[in-house]
């Protein structure tokens, strides 16, 4: 395949529930539509929260095809956005599949994509939402991704995610390794992004402080989104685009969501710069 036409793949995954890993996939697939790229979004959650998000209840030609075998749907959702939805049953799939015992099982999704060859070079950018694991789907995505975003919270439990999602990744590529020729099959690399970093007053809440720190101790971390009402009604049942909200006069009056936005374009850009740089490695 040719990987100077071939799209940046991007996977948002941590094995902790509830962390934001979906929003922050709709939140960086709406800010490279809005600089002209075209993106895919696929859901292989099946909880379906990301369809659901575009209000989409398919279940036909789903993600669940990626792996069973048929059509899928790239569906237009915004300007320069097509989501391949999930289906729920997603989630039997990990199992059927070691039951089968498929060949090359973390490879299906990448074979996919080879076969699909056409479709795929047709985006910029294939942004991944993941169920919060690290089974079988999860590491079809990762292996085929530039980069893993793990999207943590100030919660003991979204902290102690981390290295978990570490190991999984290692242990990947390790039972990936190509010996033949000496190389690693999966490049993908694990960068961090802090979410709904709060304070009280002028100070962060002990949670937030706490995650804080490990931001500014782990180079992983591309930096934060902190608490902001106006960010959790982008996903509200409203779902207007954070980036909608940030555009009207009447919010922008406020010196808070001018902060905000500035912090939220640094935090994407930031992931941007991120990505440059391991795709011209």
């Amino acid at each position: 395949m040719d990987e100077e036409k071939f799209p940046i793949v991007l996977t948002a995954a941590l094995p902790a529930g509830g962390t934001g890993k979906t929003p922050f996939i709709k939140v960086y697939g709406e800010w490279k539509a809005r600089q002209g790229y075209k993106v895919a979004l696929i859901d292989l959650d099946h909880q379906c929260s990301l369809t659901e998000l575009y209000d989409i209840y398919e279940t036909e030609n789903t993600s669940l095809n990626l792996f069973k075998g048929g059509e899928v749907n790239f569906i237009p959702v915004e300007e320069n956005i097509w989501l391949l939805p999930a289906h729920p049953n997603l989630q039997y799939e990990p199992a059927r599949l070691r039951a089968e015992g498929t060949q090359n099982v973390y490879f299906l999704l990448e074979d996919w994509l080879y076969e699909h060859e056409n479709l795929i070079k047709s985006f910029d950018y294939l942004l991944i939402d993941t169920h919060p694991d690290t089974d079988t789907l999860t590491k079809n995505a990762l292996a085929i991704s530039t980069a893993q975003i793990g999207v943590v919270m100030p919660t003991e439990k979204s902290t102690n995610a981390i290295p978990k999602a570490e190991q999984a990744l290692i242990d990947l590529k390790t039972d990936t390794y190509d010996k033949r020729h000496k190389e690693e099959r999966v490049t993908c690399e694990l960068f961090l992004m802090g979410t709904n970093i709060e304070k009280v007053g002028k100070y962060y809440t002990r949670l937030s402080k706490q995650l804080m720190a490990l931001i500014s101790e782990d180079e992983r971390f591309v930096g934060y989104i902190p608490h902001k009402e106006l960010f959790a009604q982008a996903f509200s049942d409203e779902k207007q685009s954070i980036w909608t909200q940030l555009e009207k006069e009447a919010i922008l009056k406020v010196e808070t969501n001018q902060t905000f936005k500035q912090q939220l374009e640094e935090v994407m850009t930031e992931i941007d710069k991120k990505i440059e740089v391991l795709t011209w490695h």
